[in-house]
C-alpha cells in the first residue's frame, strides 16, 4: 500500500481516496492533482480482498486505472471487471476512471464498464480536482450512482436509555408515511389505481420504502415497539450477501402494514462472532442500494470500529443525547472515540432529547461546546410515548399533532428532500471523443 498526499495535508481533511493500480507514475500525478482534498491510497487489491479493503479504508471515491501498459496485458479488462464488482458490492461509492486522452481505448472501456467519470491527471489536473469536489459535494444516499442514489441516517446514542430507539421508530415511520403518499401520487399521475388494502405500504417497491436497521441495545427494541418480528436477522443477511436482492429483502425482512421494513440483530449475539466487519458494512450498503431511505439505530452498540464504518458511509449521522451530566460525559467520550477512528466531526449532528431549557445548558450551548451542528431538539414526552408503545402503537398514529411528533416531522423533512438526478454518464466522453460517443450511442 502506498499513500500519495502533499505533505500529508490531505489527511487532515478526513477524505480518503483509493486508487486501484500498480502504476506509480500515474498515481503520483493523481495524488498531486487531488492535493489537499484528501489522502490517496494506492494499491491493487485482489478481488477476494476488495470488500475488506473498502471497509478498512472507507474511501469517498475509488479511482480505477484505465491506462494502457505493455507490462500488464489484459489491464483494461481487469479494470473493467473491478469496476463492475464495485458497482455490485459498494454501489454507494463513486468510481472514477483514470486514463490518458491519447489512449481512447481506456475511455471506451471505462464507459462500457459503467464508470460515470473519466480524468487525465497528466494534462488536466484541475479537472481532477473539480470532479472530486463535485463527488464530495453530492449527497451520498445509499444506492448505485448510476441507478439513483438513496438516503440514509445513522442514529448514535451517547448511552443506552437516551431515547435513540424511540426516535428511530418514529422517524422511520414518519418517513415511510411520506414515501407511501409520494408513491400513491406518482401512481395516480400515471393512471394506476392505488391499492386500498391494509398491506398497501408493504406492496410498494423497495425504492419507495424505508428500512430500519435495528442495531440498538437491548436487542430488538425497534421491532418490539413496532410489534413485528422475523427469523431473518442481521447475521442471516450477512451470511446471504449475494442473495440480498429485492425479492429476498421484501419477503424475509419483518415489515409493518405501512411498508416499513426492519432488520435486527440476532437474539443470540454469539452468531455475530463469525460475521466479519466488512460483511456487516456490506449489509448496510446493500440495504442502501435497494431501499429509498435507511435509518440505522446504533444506540448503545458496542463495536466502535463497525459504528465508525457506518458513520463514514452514511449520508447523515445524528448523535442523540439528553441534558444529563452522564449523557454529556458519554458524548465527550463518543466524540473522542469517533475522532480516533477517523470520523470527521463535521459529518456529525446533534439531537437533544427530552429537552427543557430549565435543566441547565441549552441545546445550542451543548452543540457549541462540542463543536457539533444542532440538528434539532425533542421535548420530554415520556408518559405519552410509554402509553402508546405499551399499546403497540407509535405516538404519531395516536396523536399526530403532539409536540414530539411535530419535532420528529422536522427531522423527517431533512430526509425527505428530492433525490438528485445524476448526470449523463457519457457527458465527458461526448466532450473528449465526440465521434466515438456518437458511434456508441448508435450501436
Amino acid at each position: 500500500m502506498k499513500t500519495h498526499a502533499r505533505e500529508w495535508v490531505g489527511l487532515q481533511s478526513g477524505n480518503r481516496f483509493l486508487f486501484c493500480s500498480k502504476g506509480d507514475g500515474v498515481a503520483a500525478q493523481l495524488g498531486q492533482a487531488i492535493g489537499d482534498l484528501g489522502m490517496l491510497t494506492q494499491e491493487a487489491p485482489a478481488v477476494e480482498d476488495l470488500a475488506k479493503r473498502l471497509a478498512e479504508i472507507a474511501p469517498q471515491v475509488v479511482f480505477l486505472d484505465f491506462t494502457l501498459s505493455e507490462d500488464e496485458p489484459g489491464k483494461l479488462f481487469r479494470s473493467a471487471e473491478l469496476a463492475r464488482l464495485l458497482a455490485r458490492i459498494a454501489p454507494g461509492i463513486p468510481r472514477v476512471a483514470v486514463g490518458l486522452l491519447s489512449q481512447p481505448e481506456g475511455a471506451i472501456a471505462a464507459l462500457r464498464a459503467g464508470v460515470s467519470d473519466f480524468v487525465d491527471p497528466s494534462v488536466a489536473p484541475q479537472e481532477v480536482k473539480d470532479v472530486v469536489q463535485r463527488l464530495l459535494d453530492t449527497p451520498v444516499a445509499g444506492g448505485g450512482r448510476a441507478d439513483g442514489q438513496r438516503r440514509s441516517v445513522l442514529l448514535l446514542g451517547t448511552r443506552p436509555g437516551v431515547g435513540t430507539s424511540t426516535l428511530a421508530v418514529h422517524l422511520a415511520g414518519l418517513v415511510q408515511d411520506r414515501m407511501k403518499q409520494a408513491h400513491a401520487l406518482r401512481a395516480g399521475a400515471s393512471g394506476a389505481k392505488p391499492s386500498k388494502t391494509a398491506e398497501a405500504g408493504a406492496m410498494q417497491p423497495l425504492s419507495s420504502r424505508v428500512a430500519l436497521l435495528d442495531l440498538g441495545w437491548p436487542v430488538g427494541d425497534c421491532q418490539l415497539y413496532l410489534n413485528i418480528g422475523s427469523d431473518f436477522d442481521f447475521a442471516e443477511a450477512a451470511r446471504n450477501l449475494r442473495r440480498l436482492d429485492p425479492t429476498l429483502l421484501g419477503s424475509a425482512m419483518a415489515h409493518t402494514a405501512n411498508g416499513l421494513s426492519v432488520l435486527a440483530l440476532p437474539r443470540d449475539l454469539g452468531q455475530m462472532r463469525d460475521i466479519s466487519q466488512s460483511d456487516s458494512l456490506l449489509v448496510f450498503e446493500r440495504l442502501r442500494q435497494h431501499f429509498g431511505v435507511v435509518v440505522a439505530d446504533a444506540g448503545g452498540f458496542n463495536n466502535p470500529d463497525f459504528v465508525a464504518g457506518l458513520a463514514r458511509t452514511s449520508q447523515q449521522n445524528w448523535i442523540v443525547t439528553d441534558q444529563s451530566v452522564g449523557a454529556l460525559v458519554s458524548l465527550a467520550g463518543l466524540l473522542q472515540e469517533l475522532e480516533q477512528l477517523h470520523v470527521d466531526r463535521r459529518s456529525l449532528g446533534l439531537i437533544v432529547n427530552r429537552y427543557d431549557e430549565r435543566y441547565g445548558m441549552t441545546a445550542q450551548q451543548i452543540a457549541e461546546r462540542f463543536q457539533l451542528e444542532l440538528v434539532g431538539t425533542l421535548p420530554d414526552r415520556t408518559l405519552a410515548l410509554m402509553v402508546c408503545t405499551n399499546q403497540g402503537r407509535l405516538l404519531h398514529e395516536e396523536a399526530e399533532r403532539d409536540v414530539y411528533v411535530r419535532a420528529v416531522h422536522a427531522l423527517a423533512e431533512k430526509l425527505s428532500t428530492e433525490e438528485h438526478t445524476p448526470g449523463g454518464r457519457a457527458s465527458w466522453l461526448a466532450t473528449w471523443l465526440p465521434g466515438v460517443h456518437r458511434r456508441m450511442v448508435v450501436d
